[in-house]
């Protein structure tokens, strides 16, 4: 049976919880309600190894957990408006005030995280209201969105969604209309929302292919290969019967193939973090790891591939991961806190060759952006995501300082004697410009 946590403010969740009690969808249900989004961090601890999926019933807890739950391992999804929910929304609404037009409307629920629901697909430009296009949402950017709009004379009316936010409309004298789903849009959106997971499970990603790549000294014997590719075979017989992981084992040349069943969000993150830790643990093997998801083995093995490139790259005993349908690349996973990031960035890859930075290097510190927009850097920090020196770090720093794409702050002095050391951090907008 499939277990949903749904994580809701409260007064979404009376709703939800009467359209869960009145229709039997064959799932078990667990609530969880905040009050701030920063409670969602804590919810996902308490629920991440209990459920399948979580729903949220808003874009707003749905775009947190995205973007600051550090190696997201369990899928999310919104409960909300259908596109037929939403067509009768602006119709109820044409028609209830005819002398607002749409296009001086601000619904501050579409946004770039459900992609605007498609709205876009019914009504051309000129008909279209105005949306929320920022891609860092919450309350502090909803509230300034709303407020651009309705000083600068754009917007007559709201159509908001945002429970928690209605006290600050209030304040602002903004006018607008809070949409509660009635239990049947809920249900109806929920019953989706099922079906999709149910799709999913029977033909989502089934194999995971973890490949180990052995780094030789230099003008070594051909015994003394042998003997390091033995003991790492030795290792992950070791490794599958203490951990009680069911793989088979693969030997091509200086590469071992690691092929299993993969349960992408509850299981298979740790454990290859675990095979990493206790691979590094033996302290006598130089080694890279990358993994991969896919629809097929061929798939997973192409990702694995990529991966372990990535980590070829880093230079460390340590691993990425490939993972989701925009191939997400994650790591390195020995870090407690991984990096997300793509290679479909092309803004980021574009900024890169333009200004000799390396591709990887600069999609690691947008992942960093994404991962913490507030996160203090300085050139030791960042040696230890980029796995360079500090001098080269420095060189970065000088560059995107240069850029107008991340500011110096006040030094931090040291204990003792010694110079103090430079910070910064990144200058929001100039940052989503330019690479969102």
């Amino acid at each position: 049976m499939i277990t949903i946590s749904v994580v809701s403010p409260a007064k979404s969740m009376d709703v939800i919880d009467r359209a869960i009690s009145r229709k039997d969808f064959g799932c078990l249900f667990q609530r969880y309600v905040y009050d701030q989004l920063e409670e969602i961090k804590d919810i996902y601890d308490q629920c991440k190894d209990t459920c399948d999926v979580i729903f949220f019933s808003g874009e707003l807890g749905y775009s947190y957990a995205l973007t600051h739950i550090d190696n997201l391992q369990v899928p999310c999804s919104l409960v909300v408006y259908e596109e037929k929910h939403l067509l009768s929304i602006l119709l109820n609404f044409v028609i209830r005030y005819p002398h607002i037009p749409l296009n001086r409307v601000y619904m501050d629920f579409l946004t770039p995280v459900n992609d605007f629901m498609n709205l876009k697909k019914y009504l051309s430009p000129d008909f279209m209201p105005y949306v929320f296009e920022n891609t860092l949402y919450n309350y502090q950017t909803l509230k300034e969105r709303a407020e651009e709009l309705w000083n600068a004379g754009k917007i007559d009316i709201m159509l908001t969604r945002t429970t928690n936010q209605l006290e600050v409309l209030n304040r602002l004298q903004i006018p607008y209309i809070h949409l509660l789903p009635t239990e049947e849009m809920v249900q109806d959106s929920i019953r989706s929302a099922i079906d999709a997971i149910r799709l999913k499970q029977r033909s989502d990603v089934t194999k995971l292919v973890i490949l180990i790549k052995l780094i030789y000294p230099e003008h070594i014997t051909s015994q003394d290969r042998e003997y390091l590719e033995i003991t790492l075979h030795k290792y992950l017989l070791d490794f599958r019967k203490e951990y009680l992981y069911d793989f088979s084992i693969h030997s091509i040349s200086n590469r071992f193939e690691l092929d299993a069943d993969g349960d992408l969000y509850k299981n298979s993150f740790s454990r290859i973090q675990d095979l990493i830790a206790y691979l590094d643990q033996k302290g006598d093997l130089d080694f890279r790891v990358g993994a991969g998801f896919g629809h097929s083995l061929g798939e997973s093995h192409y990702h694995a591939d990529v991966a372990l490139a990535e980590a070829i790259k880093y230079g460390k005993n340590d691993g990425f991961i490939i993972h989701g349908d925009d191939n997400t690349l994650t790591g390195p996973l020995s870090l407690t806190n991984s990096l997300n990031y793509s290679y479909s960035n092309t803004k980021a890859l574009s900024y890169s060759q333009k200004n000799g930075i390396s591709g990887s290097n600069l999609l690691k510190i947008v992942g960093l952006f994404q991962m913490d927009e507030n996160t203090v850097i300085t050139a030791s920090s960042l040696s230890q995501w980029l796995n360079i020196t500090s001098r080269s770090c420095n060189r970065i720093l000088q560059q995107l300082l240069d850029s107008g794409l991340i500011h110096e702050i006040e030094s931090q002095k040291p204990e003792g004697k010694g110079r103090p050391t430079r910070q910064y951090r990144f200058v929001k907008n100039r940052f989503i410009r330019e690479f969102f």
